[in-house]
């Protein structure tokens, strides 16, 4: 479910609903897992996005990672600095970590070929948790120790040191936030691939909002454009969720999706009076 609104936040209140019921209707399970961009917690306990789905009392709600580590960009005096890459790799390494085994794996599958793994490649064949937040905590305190004093080569700093104290100092209380929830499974196995005689799985991860947020810059795009119009704005989001819950369901591989539900449903009569089932699987493009 999609809603356009003025502002960040506001008017979210009937589309949570919306989805809640939505669940109820249909029977299914209410998700474990929320990530969001902001109300995530407070001192008093859980935040707005939590009160909004209060039905869900099992619900959890979680930062976006992402979002918390570009709270931290605002400290830097420019992204354009020479540092500002190894700061923020720095960060995402407080933060997470690779699974040792699948780690294993790839590089032996590089092993022949003298070549370090890459990033896409890790990200592809490797799955990453977050390290705790004691640990975090820790980690980014010895990386803002030593990145406070850096310098260019002309001496231009890459944090403002009273800016990035104050933000560390706000920050401190989303660190327990951003971390895995125990015994919730972020990542499923799309595939495999062989490299160089050995069978590397590729992992799709569910963390985050990155799906959400490609979306919205398709949205920033889209709507303005003078081909946009309410009709294929509404063709266009159909056929968004359709794409988005068939490859959570089956995978990336699928080609093939019906985006007609008239045409599904037509499919379907005639599979059942024919074959005495539902044509479920009888999925073609527009």
């Amino acid at each position: 479910m999609c809603v356009l609104t003025e502002a960040e936040g506001d008017g979210l209140l009937p589309m949570c609903s919306g989805l809640v019921e939505r669940y109820r209707r249909a029977g299914e399970v209410p998700p474990q897992l929320l990530y969001v961009d902001r109300d995530c917690c407070s001192a008093t306990g859980k935040g707005k996005a939590a009160a909004m789905f209060t039905e869900w009392d099992q619900l959890i709600v979680r930062l976006d990672i992402w979002h918390f580590m570009r709270r931290f960009a605002v400290g830097v005096t420019t992204d354009s600095h020479p540092l500002y890459a190894s700061f923020m790799k720095r960060l995402t390494a407080c933060i997470f970590e690779w699974d040792a085994s699948d780690v294993e794996k790839l590089m032996e599958a590089k092993r022949s070929t003298g070549c370090q793994p890459t990033a896409k490649e890790l990200a592809k064949h490797c799955r990453r948790r977050t390290r705790g937040a004691q640990e975090t905590m820790q980690l980014i305190e010895k990386l803002l120790q030593d990145f406070m004093g850096a310098t260019d080569t002309m001496g231009i700093r890459l944090l403002d040191q009273e800016r990035m104290q104050e933000i560390w100092q706000t920050q401190q209380r989303h660190v327990q936030c951003i971390q895995d929830p125990p015994g919730v499974q972020l990542y499923r196995k799309t595939g495999q691939v062989t490299k160089e005689g050995v069978i590397l799985p590729v992992y799709r991860c569910a963390r985050g909002s990155t799906s959400l947020e490609s979306f919205h810059l398709h949205l920033n795009r889209f709507v303005p454009g003078t081909s946009a119009n309410a009709l294929h704005f509404q063709m266009c989001l159909v056929q968004w969720n359709e794409a988005c819950g068939v490859a959570a369901v089956e995978g990336t591989r699928r080609e093939d999706i019906c985006y007609g539900g008239q045409l599904l449903q037509y499919c379907n009569v005639l599979s059942q009076q024919l074959l005495g089932q539902t044509g479920a699987g009888l999925h073609q493009p527009w």
